[in-house]
């Protein structure tokens, strides 16, 4: 199984969250300088939906008829002159980050000094859709071989889905995840009296392939 992953467009999804249901443009500049206001305050964004990204996929599949075998304690593999079978099939995906903040306490924020680190809840990722661009299915069936079946075209779908959901840390929509939570929460920091150059925002730790089940949406799965 070979795949084949085109990121088509990523997009910044800020405008979801309230925070407060004020811009930091009409909210009134008062310094807060206690931990349970800025929990409280940064609580306010729920669900904060940071990141989108749609995926183009082209899952291929070269079926061989091949036999294996033991010759004088070599191994070989030998093709048989039945034809070949290929199929190439186009899907896109759609996948959204989020972090929410409904758990979101003291245990999530750092201070030293005039210095503030605001360490992030989990980010979650969700594939929120998935479909197959039947238009664009190619297959090459030698006269020899059968077609492919509905069954086989499912299951080298659904690789093809695990593959997307697999490549999610190679995707920097984690990052993008962090940088867009930054871009709502510093200014909020700011109103507070801290100085832009002082505030950091972190997810707790870099995030792969073995954190996808943590970090997957329930009901999105390997």
């Amino acid at each position: 199984m070979k795949h084949t992953l085109h990121i088509v467009s990523a997009m910044l999804v800020f405008a979801l969250c309230a925070c407060g249901g004020k811009s930091q443009a009409d909210a009134p500049a008062v310094v807060i300088d206690t931990i349970p206001a800025m929990v409280m305050q940064i609580k306010k964004c729920s669900r904060l939906y940071t990141a989108e990204y749609n995926v183009r996929k082209i899952v291929t599949h070269d079926d061989i008829v091949q036999v294996k075998g033991n010759i004088l304690n070599t191994d070989v593999k030998i093709k048989l002159p039945l034809g070949d079978r290929k199929i190439a099939i186009p899907m896109t995906a759609k996948l959204k980050a989020y972090i929410d903040f409904s758990q979101f306490g003291e245990k999530n924020i750092e201070r030293e000094g005039d210095k503030i680190t605001i360490i992030l809840p989990d980010p979650k990722v969700a594939l929120t859709s998935s479909k197959v661009e039947h238009d664009g299915i190619r297959q090459y069936v030698a006269l020899t071989r059968t077609h492919f079946t509905d069954a086989e075209m499912s299951q080298y779908e659904n690789q093809g889905r695990k593959s997307i959901i697999e490549s999610i840390p190679n995707l920097g929509i984690i990052d993008m995840a962090r940088e867009n939570a930054a871009r709502v929460i510093v200014p909020m920091l700011v109103q507070m009296g801290y100085e832009e150059g002082n505030i950091t925002v972190a997810f707790r730790k870099e995030y792969t392939i073995g954190d996808l089940t943590r970090i997957l949406e329930k009901g999105t799965s390997l």
